[in-house]
Parts: C-alpha cells; structure tokens; sequence
C-alpha cells in the first residue's frame, strides 16, 4: 500500500490542474489509478501493457465503472524494452502493430487512430514479486531497469517531461521504525526493492540534469 509520494521538483496548482486536463499513458494496466478522482473523464488514456500477469477484460469494467467515452480509453499491446515501439508510440501515438479497444472489445489495425501526443506518464509497469526477484534477479533488473530507461528516453526525445512513477516501500528494506516515514534511511534487501531504488536514483539524477521535468516519485 503506498501512503505517500515524493516530489523530484515539487509541482504547482497550475501544474497539477494542467496534468489533469493532459492526454495520459498508463504503462501497465493499473484500474486503481484509472478510475481515481484524479483521472477525469476529460483526459484521453492511453493504457500500455505486454499482459504478462494481467489481462484486458480489466479495462472493459474501468470503461464501464468511469463511463469514458470512445477513443478516451484505449489500450496499446506493448513490452517497454520494444525500444522502437515505445519511440512510435510516443512519438505519434500509433503503432504499426495491433492495438486493442474496450469500447468495442476488438483488435483493430494501424491507421486506425488519429495521432496524439502525450504530455504525461504514469508508469507502474515492471515485475514486482520480491520472492520471485531472488530467484531470477537478472530477468526483473532487465525488465524493470531497461523498460524504464527505454521510456524515459523517449520521453526525453519528445518533450514528455511529467512523470508520475510507481516506487514501492521495499525501497526501505528493513525499516528502522513504523509507520515508515520520508526520512527513513533507503536500504532495499531484494533484487526487486533495488530496481526501484535505482530507477528513483536515476530519476533524481535527470532531474537534476534538466530542472524542467516534473517527477513524482510514488511509494
């Protein structure tokens, strides 16, 4: 359960109020975050997903739950570490490959979406099984650590500076006190605990590099 979030560079009202009107990928599909009260119907979704261990019958009942209209809630069929599917997905939107419609629950071919261009992320994807992170430690740094990259790079080359990442507590490792609190010390125990802390470790350092980026750093 994540109680809390870090502002890389801290956001204003009218940054806040802009996202909210912005056309938003979601890596990975995450039905908590799409039906949230700060999700409005307003935006236009962009839900991107390999279905790995999850399954698009999911965004049917979000559509259904959140009443979006036609063409505000469609989902890209898309591993992360594709590197020259991500670039064309950011870049334009589209993608030479077969996307996926709740609202018509079909599969539907290139050049069959207006192209769009995306103002912000939310990116929760990446395999998140502490157990399983010990038993195949190379399998989650590449995946979660090289997906990311090849994301932000992205992002970076198309002016795609709002991101919203999804962290975890494991970032703690073995907390010092409860209930765990910003100021405790960051010491993961776990292959996946350490991909986390070092993409929030990357994440600092290209906001460092470019003040101009908004990174929310969620645990």
């Amino acid at each position: 359960r994540r109680g809390h979030g870090r502002c890389v560079r801290p956001a204003s009202t009218a940054t806040i109020r802009r996202v909210a009107r912005a056309r938003i990928c979601y890596s990975y599909v995450d039905t908590a975050a799409l039906r949230s009260p700060c999700s409005p119907a307003s935006c236009a979704h962009r839900v991107v997903d390999n279905f790995d261990n999850s399954d698009p019958e999911s965004l049917v009942r979000v559509r259904e739950i959140t009443g979006c209209a036609a063409d505000d809630l469609i989902l890209v069929e898309l591993d992360l570490c594709d590197k020259d599917a991500v670039e064309n997905l950011v870049r334009c939107g589209l993608l030479s490959r077969v996307l996926w419609s709740p609202q018509t629950n079909s599969r539907l071919r290139f050049g069959q979406f207006r192209a769009y261009t995306f103002t912000s992320v939310i990116h929760f994807a990446g395999k998140k099984a502490v157990g399983e992170s010990v038993q195949i430690p190379l399998l989650y740094y590449q995946n979660n650590i090289t997906g990311s990259l090849v994301l932000m790079e992205a992002m970076k080359k198309h002016g795609v500076k709002n991101l919203v990442f999804s962290s975890s507590a494991t970032v703690y490792g073995d907390p010092e006190k409860l209930p765990i609190t910003e100021d405790c010390r960051l010491t993961a125990t776990n292959p996946y605990g350490r991909t986390k802390l070092f993409l929030e470790e990357i994440m600092r350092d290209l906001h460092k590099s470019d003040s101009s980026w908004n990174i929310l750093l969620l645990r």
